[in-house]
């Protein structure tokens, strides 16, 4: 499980990376010379990508770990006829 804090950490410094260097060609003057809407907008690609890879990270753990698996079955051992 402690992969999945590392392998999250370090999609986030990468698209920190590539934040910084599209600011640095310039590539947000969309978002006007105020610093404070940079680094918000900044920030909120970094919680929201952080997050997508942590959920995503947290998929692939529980599907290899056979937690899903236990969950289907369980879900078998309920009478699977509908009831009138």
């Amino acid at each position: 499980m402690k992969w999945v804090t590392w392998f999250i950490l370090a999609c986030v410094v990468v698209v920190a990376i590539f934040l910084i260097g599209v600011w640095i060609e310039g590539g947000l003057h969309g978002l006007g010379q105020n610093l404070n809407i940079a680094v918000a907008a900044g920030l909120g690609i970094l919680l929201a990508s952080g997050l997508g890879v942590g959920l995503m990270a947290l998929i692939f753990y529980s599907n290899r770990s056979g937690m899903d698996e236990d969950a289907g079955r369980s879900q078998q051992d309920i009478d699977p006829k509908p009831r009138l």
